[in-house]
């Protein structure tokens, strides 16, 4: 797996916090440094909703980063920055099987692949943005790995971030 050292700080905080850059993505977890640590946990307690609501919409494993966002942003406002700013990030499950079926990844057929993952660090004035992959299993296949690299590396072209690879 790749990581991606982002080059402008403040381009990418503006675009991952303040812009939809990232809505192909669930939060799995995350911890934010500041006066005090906040830790959230991105897992969907299914008994907040109502039956119809579950019925009704679709309602992932994790939570969406865009309904989180909000308040992740509440979190490190102010003149300070974070001391310590850990994301871990899960690419949609549909995106992530399409992606992987794209690239014609056996190990993405739906039930090997259980998450393709992100994880964002922002620590000491640095970003540093991680790909990852967890399996339902073992396997040598590196296939899905390098398929994810190289959509990270494309994501973040699109989004415009200026990166070095590491």
């Amino acid at each position: 797996m790749i990581s991606l050292k982002i080059k402008n700080t403040k381009e990418f905080m503006q675009k991952f916090l303040m812009s939809e850059a990232f809505a192909d993505f669930l939060l799995m977890e995350a911890r934010v440094d500041t006066f005090v640590s906040f830790d959230i946990d991105g897992r969907i307690r299914r008994e907040f909703y109502t039956k119809e609501e579950l019925e009704l919409q679709e309602i992932y494993e994790f939570a969406a980063w865009e309904s989180v966002r909000p308040q992740v942003v509440q979190m490190v406002k102010g003149k300070r920055t974070p001391l310590l700013m850990k994301l871990v990030l899960v690419y949609m499950p549909g995106k992530a099987e399409a992606l992987l079926e794209k690239e014609e990844q056996p190990a993405g057929s739906g039930s090997f692949v259980k998450y393709l993952l992100c994880t964002v660090k922002y620590e000491n004035g640095g970003i540093i943005m991680t790909g990852g992959i967890s399996y339902q299993g073992f396997t040598m296949d590196k296939g899905p790995e390098k398929c994810w690299d190289q959509a990270l590396c494309r994501l973040a072209d699109e989004i415009g971030l200026e990166y070095e690879i590491i």
